[in-house]
């Protein structure tokens, strides 16, 4: 029965002694030697065969394979190690299926081997004494019913003897005689023989069902009777697909059967079966009909499972499409409220900063305000960051941004003082011969090394931001400036000042921990606007326009203009200004006598009273004015700034947008003097200088003179001075400017009111401290006179005796006086083409120089280099 005897027990050790081991029983392994390992050079010792048995880990852990070494040839060399290959994964059609235990030690692939060695043998009668032969059912003899013996007669028991036969080498030739009989005819197992090593091998599978009682499929059973058990596992898929579509015949090739089998790696697929088969075309046609698989044997429990697996697919269909509804409603759900609550965290974070940078901000401010006394008697480093921290709209409307935060130059004259150290910070780089020029510039005066005491800075930055960035904002985002502004002030008492106020001031004056002389941005931002310095003037109760202020819509703007109109008949014109412009860009006006209600009235006035007496002719004139302003205003008015604000609608879009002011415009000659302030930390009050501000005929600023002539020098400074005093209590410190408008009543009274406030360092400020450096003058603000150090000449004494008492006082008093004109931004376009040498060169030929000993003349401010063609022109005089 193929079941092997049971080992013979091994013989025992009859010298084994229990107990410890008094010897070693394993040889001792080599081991790489230490000179080996420690030089990477060295030649290790030959490997031997035995330690090649021992393994590759035994061989890494004594260190004949080095660390480094690459092992993967050495696993994928075949035969390899380790093998990767696809899990077989079986139906769970089959979970359930009890298989037949495999008893026989010959395996799977034999066990259709049926083992009944059964060799030629023959039955034995014992009633007859003739043999009988049983070699072949071929050549049995020919036998009638009436040969037979009786059955109750005939006892014969047939047996079977093994006779023990000698192998015949012509056996399996063919045509070969065998122990069958005398005619010579072929045997059975050549017969089979032949047929398993020249049939085809096509076996037949009816109804999902294979013959396997042909002797074709018993041929192919026996021919691959060694691999037989995948080769059955293929010919039962393949009775289960046709059975699956119902397919009566189907021819299949057991070869290719036997090849596919032979795939192990993966389970045949349906094309593999299919392929195997040789009516190919006719399952084919039955496999791709719709609705074959209905039809086989278990056609119910298809159809049944279809039909089930269907609706099953379209609930899940359904339910996952209401559960992705609900998902992506939870999900947007979520990320809405994500959003949220980060803008919440993320905005309570930036107030947090932002609040400990006003804290800081503060503190700096309370300790300079606190140090001021000391502060300004001593040595101290000031920077000056020129910023204009505008609104963005504004500065990308402005033109040659670049240049004009760098029309401050002048600020280097700061270094006149002993005690101070000027750091200018400029929006781009100048050139050599713009820093050549200011160092010559203030050599003139009598400095000695003034290079050493004043740094030109730049944001390294600057060409990385668009151009309409401000200052202070390029700065900021430009560490290597702002280490070298904090290298040159370290040790040293240092604070900022700035131009126009911003956000990013403060943030720079925080990162650096110097203190800035100037208020808080938002507080510079609401009183520099128009509205809210009408605040300030009503606080410090000074004379302002007639006029309407904290206008946001066009109705209160109609309503206004009306009401004023109304009741100012006297007013010719009345000027528009947005809150949040400046130097004119924000101005728009209208005269009044244009309207023909504005006649109307003036006639009505001049003929009775009895419409400013009566409240009801009142509110229907009212609503005249009204409506005719309604209709006219939008093509009557005139806009100052056209490029800005084409037409009426765009600017009275940003005029209510923004809020805007009403004021009158004076009848007859009207001029604008200026007063420059100094609102110290410590809480004084100064009055720094007085100009007279030339405009052009829309509003725009070209330039000014020193010192006022247009007015009451008292009137003016004492104005001025309360509006510092209100500015204050505000919290308002440093460099701010009051506009003034000055005329003649009807009366030929002189009347001042004030118009505009511009808190922030001003050209004509910069401008100031430009001429009492070259000059070396000082500055009377009471009575409104700057008095040069002019050393006087032989042939200007008069003789005593020619002389009298008044003409020598009036001499005297007007000897040293000095004043001078300014214009900010000159341009021409043939100057880009002109060098410097050759510039002044050309001056100094048409007498435009300027006279050290008498301290008048023209000087020159350079903003850029040349190539701008933008030059500053100062001009000083008696």
């Amino acid at each position: 029965w193929g079941v092997p005897p049971p080992a013979a027990p091994k013989a025992k050790d009859a010298h084994k002694v229990r107990g410890t081991l008094i010897r070693k029983k394993n040889s001792e392994a080599s081991v790489l030697p230490a000179s080996v390992r420690g030089d990477p050079q060295g030649v290790p010792p030959k490997l031997t065969q035995k330690d090649v048995s021992r393994g590759m880990e035994d061989l890494m852990n004594r260190g004949f394979i080095p660390k480094h070494v690459d092992l993967t040839p050495a696993f994928v060399k075949m035969p390899a190690p380790v093998l990767c290959g696809q899990v077989q994964m079986h139906p769970w059609t089959e979970q359930f299926v009890k298989q037949e235990p495999y008893t026989n030690t010959l395996g799977f692939n034999l066990s259709g081997i049926k083992m009944d060695i059964i060799t030629r043998a023959h039955a034995l009668d014992l009633n007859q004494t003739r043999a009988r032969t049983t070699n072949s059912m071929r050549h049995a003899p020919d036998t009638n019913r009436s040969d037979r013996a009786d059955p109750k007669t005939d006892r014969s028991i047939p047996i079977t003897v093994v006779q023990p036969t000698t192998v015949n080498i012509n056996a399996n030739l063919p045509g070969s005689a065998g122990a069958g009989g005398p005619d010579g005819a072929g045997s059975p197992r050549d017969y089979n023989q032949l047929l398993d090593e020249f049939s085809l091998h096509q076996f037949i599978i009816r109804r999902g069902a294979t013959l396997t009682n042909t002797p074709e499929f018993e041929s192919y059973r026996r021919k691959h009777a060694s691999a037989w058990g995948p080769i059955q596992d293929v010919i039962n898929s393949l009775e289960h697909l046709l059975s699956k579509y119902a397919v009566p015949v189907a021819y299949v090739d057991g070869n290719k059967v036997a090849l596919l089998s032979q795939i192990d790696f993966r389970a045949p697929t349906v094309d593999d079966m299919v392929d195997c088969l040789v009516n190919l075309d006719q399952v084919l046609e039955l496999i791709k009909l719709p609705g074959r698989r209905y039809k086989g044997s278990n056609k119910d429990i298809v159809a049944t499972l279809r039909l089930q697996a269907v609706y099953r697919g379209h609930l899940c269909r359904r339910g996952f499409r209401d559960s992705m509804w609900r998902f992506r409603a939870a999900l947007t759900i979520q990320r809405l409220w994500k959003t949220v609550t980060t803008c919440r965290a993320t905005a309570k974070i930036v107030e947090q900063v932002q609040e400990k940078r006003r804290r800081d901000f503060q503190e700096l401010s309370k300790k300079l305000r606190e140090d001021w006394h000391l502060l300004k008697r001593q040595k101290r480093v000031i920077v000056h960051m020129p910023s204009i921290s505008r609104e963005e709209a504004q500065r990308v409307s402005m033109e040659d941004f670049l240049i004009r935060q760098n029309l401050q130059m002048g600020r280097l004259t700061w270094i006149a003082s002993s005690d101070v150290e000027v750091v200018y910070v400029s929006p781009f780089p100048l050139s050599p011969d713009v820093v050549q020029y200011y160092t010559k510039f203030l050599q003139i005066q009598g400095l000695e090394h003034p290079d050493e005491r004043f740094k030109c800075v730049h944001p390294e930055n600057y060409d990385r931001f668009p151009s309409h960035f401000a200052l202070a904002t390029t700065l900021l985002y430009s560490p290597r400036c702002l280490k070298r502004i904090a290298n040159y002030c370290k040790g040293k008492e240092a604070y900022i000042i700035p131009g126009i106020v911003g956000p990013d001031d403060v943030k720079v004056s925080t990162h650096l921990r110097m203190p800035m002389l100037a208020p808080e941005p938002q507080l510079a931002a609401v009183y520099s606007s128009k509205s809210g310095s009408k605040r300030i003037f009503s606080l410090a109760e000074v004379n302002t326009p007639p006029g309407a202020y904290d206008l946001y819509s066009e109705h209160e703007t109609i309503h206004s203009l009306a009401r004023l109109i109304f009741e100012r008949l006297d007013v010719r014109v009345w000027l528009f200004k947005i809150d949040d412009e400046f130097a004119g860009r924000g101005h728009a006006w209208l005269d009044a006598t244009q309207l023909q209600c504005h006649q109307a009235l003036t006639r009505e006035r001049e003929r009775s009273m009895s419409l400013w007496l009566d409240p009801n002719k009142q509110q229907a004139a009212l609503n005249k004015v009204v409506e005719e302003l309604a209709r006219v205003v939008p093509r009557t008015v005139k806009i100052a700034h056209k490029k800005l604000f084409p037409t009426w609608e765009g600017f009275l879009e940003t005029f209510t947008r923004v809020g805007g002011v009403i004021e009158a415009v004076p009848t007859g000659p009207v001029s604008s003097p200026e007063v420059n302030v100094l609102i110290e930390p410590s809480g004084e009050v100064i009055v720094h200088s007085t100009h007279d501000q030339i405009f052009s005929a829309d509003y725009q600023y070209v330039g000014a003179t020193f010192p006022q002539k247009s007015t009451n020098v008292t009137a003016l400074r004492q104005a001025a001075l309360s509006v510092g005093k209100a500015c204050l209590e505000k919290g308002i410190t440093g460099y701010l400017s009051v506009d003034f408008v000055s005329f003649n009543d009807a009366d030929g009274m002189q009347r001042l009111w004030a118009v505009d406030l511009n808190v922030g360092l001003t050209d004509t400020a910069v401008s100031f401290e430009v001429f009492r450096f070259i000059t070396s003058g000082h500055y009377n603000a009471i009575d409104n006179t700057f008095r040069a150090e002019v050393e006087e000449h032989p042939d200007d004494s008069r003789s005593a005796g020619g002389s009298t008492l008044d003409e020598s006082t009036s001499s005297a008093q007007g000897h040293g006086l000095r004043g001078y004109a300014v214009c900010d931004m000159l341009y021409h376009p043939n100057l880009a083409t002109v060098q410097y040498n050759v510039f002044f060169n050309l001056c100094r030929l048409k007498g435009v120089h300027f006279d050290l000993q008498d301290k008048m003349g023209t000087a020159f401010l350079l903003v850029d280099s040349f190539a701008g063609g933008v030059i500053s022109l100062l001009t000083v005089g008696k």
